[in-house]
């Protein structure tokens, strides 16, 4: 197993492997570094823009990236805190993600706990 500052470091060859592993490990504090391939690499690797969707049906956040190498790059993925404000982009992906019928209970908990902080952007 390889780790980054003791985060795992994991590949995932598509969304539904992202998704099925955080659907089991969405309490796991400390995050994951998720291994992503370069555009152009011919990789299969799950993308940034399904990571950060998953992410957020989940509570996660997508953060940190860093340069891994020629090929790869790592992406960190984190519960969201717990005081942290929502950006009006992820206000509206989410928006899109409940349309779709994909949030999930701890991404809905995530929101409810924000409106009521004021969190929230109002409109």
């Amino acid at each position: 197993m390889d780790t980054l500052k003791g985060i795992e470091i994991i590949a995932f060859e598509g969304a539904a492997q992202l998704e099925a592993w955080l659907a089991s490990h969405y309490q796991l504090q400390s995050g994951v570094w998720l291994k992503i391939a370069k555009k152009g690499s011919g990789i299969a690797s799950v993308t940034n823009d399904e990571a950060n969707d998953i992410a957020l049906c989940y509570g996660w956040i997508t953060s940190l990236r860093l340069s891994c190498d020629e090929v790869y790059y790592l992406q960190k993925l984190t519960p969201r805190r717990h005081k942290s404000a929502w950006s009006s982009v992820n206000v509206a992906r989410v928006e899109a993600l409940i349309a779709a019928g994909r949030m999930q209970a701890p991404g809905l908990a995530e929101i409810t706990s924000a409106k009521e902080s004021g969190r929230w952007p109002r409109s």
